[in-house]
C-alpha cells in the first residue's frame, strides 16, 4: 500500500484534464537509465493510463540499463544512428528507421552502437509506473539484476519507414496499442479517431501539424512536440510543413 500511495503520489490521476494536450519537447521532463538521460514526454504525471512516450539522444557506448517492465510491452523506435537492443550478453543490432517490440517480462536495453549519436523515441502500454522513478535501473551499485526472462525470438523487428502506414499492431504481438508512421507533404491531411476509453499520441519528428477537432478547435505542434488526445474524439491531422513525418501511437 505504501509503495501504491507514493506512486500516486508521484503521478496523479487527471480525472478533469483536457481531452487534448500539445506537449512541447521543451517541456519534457529528464530522467536516467544508465548513463542515458531520457526525456519523458507522455507519461502518468499527465493523467496517461495506456500509453506513454519517451525521448532518448545518446553517444557511443552510452547504454541504457536492463531493466523488466511487469505488465507493460514496450516498442522502441531508432530515429537516427544504430543501437544494439542487449538481452544478458546477446547484442542485436537495429539502426534508423526499424523498431524493435519488446513484450512484457522480457529483460533488455540498448547500447548506442556505430560512430555517432543515436536518437531513438520508446512507448510503453501501459505506462509503467516504476520506470520513472529510478528503480528499474539494474546498472545502479547495489542493484539487483532485473528479475525477468529472455526468451529466443520474442523480440520482433520491423522496419517503420518502409512505408506509410501501421507498423506495429496484432501482427506482430502488439496487443495493447498500434503504432503508425506518416510522411506527409505540406496541406496533406489524414483523418482519426479516439475511443472513449482510449489515448493516442501523435509525435511530430519533422516539419509540422495542425489538428482540427470535430469540435472546431486546432492545435499546433511543431517538430519533437507531441499532441496527448484522450477520451472519445474525432480529427483531421494537415500537415503545415513539406516532408512532416509523423509517428502515431493508438492505445484503445
Amino acid at each position: 500500500m505504501k509503495i501504491q500511495t507514493c506512486l500516486l503520489l508521484l503521478f496523479p490521476l487527471m480525472g478533469n484534464a483536457e481531452s487534448v494536450r500539445v506537449i512541447r519537447f521543451a517541456d519534457s521532463e529528464p530522467f536516467r537509465m544508465g548513463t542515458v538521460t531520457a526525456r519523458r514526454i507522455v507519461h502518468p504525471g499527465l493523467g496517461a493510463r495506456k500509453t506513454t512516450l519517451n525521448f532518448s539522444q545518446s553517444m557511443p557506448g552510452a547504454e541504457f540499463a536492463q531493466h523488466v517492465h511487469d505488465n507493460s510491452d514496450d516498442t522502441i523506435l531508432v530515429l537516427e544512428g544504430e543501437v544494439n537492443l542487449r538481452q544478458g550478453d546477446s547484442l542485436r543490432l537495429f539502426k534508423a528507421g526499424e523498431c524493435a517490440f519488446v513484450p512484457s517480462g522480457q529483460i533488455h536495453g540498448t547500447i548506442t552502437a556505430g560512430t555517432g549519436e543515436a536518437i531513438m523515441i520508446s512507448f510503453q502500454n501501459p505506462p509503467d509506473f516504476i520506470l520513472y522513478t529510478g528503480a528499474r535501473d539494474s546498472s545502479r551499485p547495489g542493484a539487483a539484476p532485473p528479475k525477468g526472462v529472455i526468451t529466443p525470438d520474442a523480440v520482433r523487428y520491423v522496419s517503420f519507414r518502409a512505408r506509410d502506414g501501421q507498423f506495429s499492431g496484432p501482427g506482430n504481438g502488439s496487443l495493447k496499442s498500434t503504432g503508425s508512421r506518416h510522411l506527409l507533404e505540406k496541406g496533406k491531411s489524414l483523418k482519426s479517431s479516439v475511443k472513449a476509453e482510449g489515448e493516442q499520441v501523435l509525435f511530430v519528428w519533422r516539419g509540422g501539424i495542425s489538428l482540427k477537432m470535430s469540435g472546431g478547435a486546432t492545435h499546433q505542434a511543431g517538430e519533437r512536440d507531441a499532441v496527448f488526445v484522450q477520451g472519445a474524439a474525432e480529427f483531421e491531422i494537415t500537415s503545415a510543413a513539406a516532408g512532416t513525418e509523423l509517428i502515431q501511437i493508438q492505445a484503445p
